[in-house]
């Protein structure tokens, strides 16, 4: 797949939020997230088995062949904003984005693909960060036995692994840095759902005590892999922090015309219209600092890095200020459980933390710039 047309793009965002509108109503959201059983949490199975069938959402980031010129960052990121609209409780970015990237950057896994991309399966990425950063510290240890390998170790908060049938694991083995696939069903594998503050989230630790495992051939670095595959996944992520704040905005702006104080609308009031205002001057330019990161993600630009960073603390920092924004608009009935003001509260300050917090990626982006300046 190469880019998309305009036309393309709005017939897959109508695509996708037509089945979200219909299949995800307020009241199924709040039932997936919170009151099912613990491994299912936060994964709307009969969403996602549409999205895929109907939509093919987890077919995009697989390439037909090892000949195609794939580049689906932009119509990922078109998805990517529909989920963040709705908080769509679908493995997307840990399955069908960061997982299939691991594993169609390396060799070995055509079977699961296949399964993945017809929704079948799900796979998780058990790669230990923080602040957006691998820890190698922390790595799961590999053991060969006569060519059967093993994993051993423990990974924290892993995207989607609760409800994935696979874990991609970066491991290290002999000093260097590689990557494993996991069934999950086996002895030797345990995975425990973590308390989160974003249900629609879902986290989990990963443990593994010489669990079997299928090592993933590399033809090149294991390290840039992971970079390159976190680096996607950062930009796709932004789209849906755009979608989300601009669903925000929909419901400041909504409220604003229907709440009345003093024989008036609230949005007739100046302050009312300034936050309004501002919250849609910071989506755009978080809309835009999004769009040049997937499509640098796309077009190979060697200046793609500095723009991920960018796009991911901007975004951040849109998100987080609208959904506050929009809770104090909504006042006190914002505050209220029933209220799905605050589902983006929770959604806004998950996002902030997942993959970096917006200062790492502005230190990111300084170091660029001085590099940049020193070149020069």
């Amino acid at each position: 797949m190469t880019t998309l047309s305009a036309d393309e793009r709005a017939t897959l965002a109508s695509s996708v939020r037509a089945a979200c509108t219909r299949l995800l109503p307020e009241h199924r959201l709040r039932a997936v997230a919170y009151e099912a059983p613990m491994a299912d949490r936060g994964f709307d199975r009969a969403l996602w088995q549409a999205l895929c069938a109907q939509v093919g959402v987890a077919a995009i980031g697989i390439p037909e062949s090892d000949q195609d010129d794939h580049r689906p960052a932009v119509a990922h990121a078109v998805i990517g904003h529909e989920m963040g609209r709705t908080l769509a409780p679908v493995p997307f970015l840990s399955s069908a984005v960061l997982a299939t990237r691991l594993l169609t950057a390396t060799g070995g896994a055509a079977d699961v693909l296949d399964d993945m991309g017809s929704g079948m399966r799900t796979a998780a990425a058990g790669v230990p960060l923080r602040c957006g950063r691998v820890r190698e510290d922390e790595l799961p240890v590999a053991v060969n036995h006569g060519g059967r390998w093993r994993l051993s170790g423990s990974i924290s908060h892993v995207l989607g692994a609760a409800s994935a049938q696979d874990i991609v694991v970066l491991a290290e083995y002999d000093g260097q840095q590689r990557l494993y696939l996991v069934d999950r069903d086996q002895p030797g594998v345990s995975v425990a759902a973590q308390p989160v503050l974003d249900a629609t989230r879902p986290m989990a630790t990963v443990d593994l005590d010489a669990a079997a495992a299928r090592h993933l051939a590399a033809h090149r670095p294991v390290e840039d892999i992971v970079e390159d595959s976190l680096r996607y996944s950062i930009a796709v992520l932004t789209a849906e922090q755009v979608g989300a704040a601009e669903r925000v905005l929909e419901m400041a702006v909504e409220y604003a015309r229907v709440r009345r104080q003093f024989d008036r609308p609230i949005g007739s009031f100046q302050v009312i219209k300034h936050r309004c205002a501002d919250m849609l001057v910071e989506l755009e330019m978080a809309r835009s600092a999004s769009l040049a990161a997937v499509e640098a993600i796309d077009a190979a630009d060697p200046d793609a890095s500095w723009l991920v960073s960018m796009a991911k603390a901007v975004c951040s920092e849109t998100l987080r200020d609208a959904a506050h924004a929009n809770l104090q608009i909504h006042g006190g009935i914002g505050f209220t459980w029933e209220h799905a003001a605050g589902l983006y509260v929770k959604r806004a300050r998950t996002d902030e933390v997942l993959f970096g917090l917006p200062t790492a990626h502005w230190t990111v982006l300084t170091q660029s710039a001085a590099m940049i300046g020193m070149a020069s």
